[in-house]
């Protein structure tokens, strides 16, 4: 199976007043970075066969986006796994449902995502650290996951949207 971890795009900043409980949008220019970023994702990703996106709404929003530009005729899935401070054990249980799956991509946040794909890869902390509008691929045999999951790649905002231009 491999994994697209994908971070959300950039976002109202924290604490901004209108915006109280955390769940922030998307600023026109996180939604502008992502369309770009979308068009990189389209041409380096194969087929999804689920999309796990965390329930608030700076990564639904990068999720839809993503999604537009993508092969993929699903549903996006709300992930309450995805959510900021949520155990990778649930997580690791919620993508066990996915055993026939071969392409899934998450969206969420960090840490956590940085979290999660340092742990499939065996690591104790975080080594991977994902800025927004990152997507990596990590090949995974089975969740719960073996240590020893394998980085295929990892791309940044600004590459994926140079992959997109050509």
């Amino acid at each position: 199976m491999e994994l697209f971890i994908l971070r959300h795009a950039i976002a109202v900043p924290r604490g901004t007043l209108a915006y109280p409980n955390d769940d922030r949008p998307l600023t026109k220019d996180g939604i502008s970075k992502m369309k770009e970023i979308a068009k990189g994702i389209a041409r380096i990703l194969p087929h999804l066969d689920a999309v796990l996106s965390s329930p608030l709404l700076r990564a639904r929003h990068t999720a839809e986006i993503a999604v537009d530009a993508l092969p993929f005729d699903g549903m996006i899935e709300i992930c309450e796994e995805l959510l900021p401070g949520s155990p990778l054990q649930d997580l690791y249980a919620t993508l066990s449902r996915f055993r026939v799956s071969q392409n899934i991509m998450l969206v969420g946040h960090e840490p956590g995502l940085g979290l999660l794909a340092s742990a499939l890869l065996g690591a104790k902390g975080s080594v991977i650290e994902f800025k927004k509008g990152g997507l990596c691929c990590i090949e995974v045999e089975k969740f719960p996951p073996a240590p020893g999951a394998l980085l295929r790649w990892n791309l940044s905002p600004k590459q994926l949207r140079l992959i997109g231009k050509k």
